[in-house]
């Protein structure tokens, strides 16, 4: 694995928390909750790719 490659993993990865975080600081509301289920969507077909 090149060093660009692992640079550019860690980067997503500090995306993603970063994104959960956010959406997890909200008050509980069902829009939190379609937040989340569309973040594992997203998540889920980019890990198909």
């Amino acid at each position: 694995m090149s060093f660009a490659q692992f640079r550019a993993d860690v980067k997503r990865a500090n995306s993603r928390r970063r994104l959960y975080a956010r959406i997890n600081a909200m008050p509980d509301s069902t829009v939190r909750e379609e937040l989340i289920a569309v973040a594992q969507r997203y998540e889920f077909e980019d890990s198909l790719r």
